[in-house]
Parts: structure tokens; C-alpha cells; sequence
């Protein structure tokens, strides 16, 4: 299945609603998590794309941009960086520090604050992919 689809998305939300252990894990997390993804040529992605859910339940869950005032949490990166996280290739803590991954809105206190759940979110989603 290809990344940033909107088939892909909706098997990732699928995953993690029935994911026991996410779900556990991200209690409490509560947040609408909006996802820039921007092309990028190594990666083959030729347009940017957005998509996000509300964690922990990823219901409801969106394909397609939401202006910054529906959101909580905006994180953004190059399709490549993306990919490298989810699959497990480089850490997400180091992308954001690097500068690889951008908080463009929202907490990084509630990010490290809940890496169980973020951690397990980057394996699930990168299952699916």
C-alpha cells in the first residue's frame, strides 16, 4: 500500500482504533493531530498532502488540509523524513530536533510527554504502510 494515501490513512486509522496497546497508551492524549506531508521528489510524492485524526480514538479522521484554528497539534516534514520515521529508519525525537519534522503548532511537552503513544502511532502507522 502506498504511503499518504487516502486508502493508506484509513487502514492506519483502522489499525489504531483496534490496537489495544495505542489505545492504552494515548489515553489521555486528546488532541486533533494534523499531519503536513510535502513533496518531495526522492520520495516520489510530486504534491504536498495533509491528513490527521484525533488521538487516541483516530475518530473522526480527515484526508486533505484544516485551517490551523481546527487543530492542536501540526507536525511537518519532507514525504522522505516521513517515511524514514515510520519506518523505524530514524528516531522522531531526532527528526524534530534536527529540524527534519516541524512543530508548526502544539506542544512539544505533550509530544515527549506521551512518546509511548507516539511511538507506538509511528509503528502502527508504519504497519500499514
Amino acid at each position: 500500500m502506498q504511503l499518504f494515501t487516502e486508502e493508506w490513512l484509513e487502514a492506519v486509522v483502522e489499525a489504531l482504533k483496534k490496537n489495544e496497546d495505542f489505545q492504552k497508551k494515548a489515553e489521555g492524549f486528546d488532541s486533533n493531530f494534523h499531519f503536513r506531508v510535502l513533496k518531495d521528489r526522492k520520495a516520489k510524492l510530486k504534491k504536498d498532502i495533509a491528513f490527521g485524526m484525533w488521538l487516541p480514538t483516530a475518530e473522526p479522521s480527515w484526508f486533505g488540509t484544516k485551517p490551523d484554528d481546527e487543530v492542536d497539534i501540526i507536525l511537518e516534514g519532507k514525504a522522505g523524513t516521513y517515511e524514514s520515521v515510520f519506518s523505524g529508519k530514524k528516531n522522531v525525537v531526532a527528526a524534530l530536533t534536527m529540524g527534519a519534522l516541524k512543530l508548526k503548532k502544539g506542544s512539544l511537552a505533550k509530544l515527549t510527554g506521551n512518546l509511548g503513544a507516539v511511538g507506538k502511532f509511528i509503528e502502527v502507522a508504519g504497519s500499514v504502510a
